[in-house]
């Protein structure tokens, strides 16, 4: 698996860790995990570190996770930011990521630090 996924009581934010090489299915499987917390919580804030990211096995994969957010009912008035990934290849995917979601009207931003991607989201 190449993410952790937990609830972070402290911010009150569902955090998502993603580290080397993320599949297709771990892609669908982080999403399905994530809708269900944002649920079960009524959590509004979702922090996906992806500092650690190598890359994505496909990057169309990508394009599909705002069709799921809908299909799952995921609440528009969630906010998700993100922190970019070191390596370009990985921060190209996220970038695309991130472009996928605003131009279908949710709310993602990119950070360079964890930190500033906290502040950003509500508590």
């Amino acid at each position: 698996m190449s993410y952790d996924l937990k609830y972070n009581s402290d911010f009150r934010i569902i955090e998502i860790v993603l580290v080397g090489l993320l599949s297709a299915r771990d892609v669908r499987k982080c999403t399905e995990e994530a809708l269900v917390l944002q649920k079960e919580l009524g959590v509004y804030a979702c922090l996906i570190d992806a500092i650690d990211l190598v890359s994505i096995s496909s990057i169309t994969d990508l394009y599909d996770l705002p069709d799921q957010y809908q299909d799952g009912g995921l609440s528009r008035l969630i906010r998700i930011a993100w922190v970019s990934p070191k390596l370009p290849a990985a921060r190209e995917a996220m970038q695309f990521y991130d472009n996928v979601c605003n131009n279908r009207g949710w709310t993602v931003q990119p950070f360079e630090t964890r930190n500033e991607a906290v502040e950003w989201l509500p508590s």
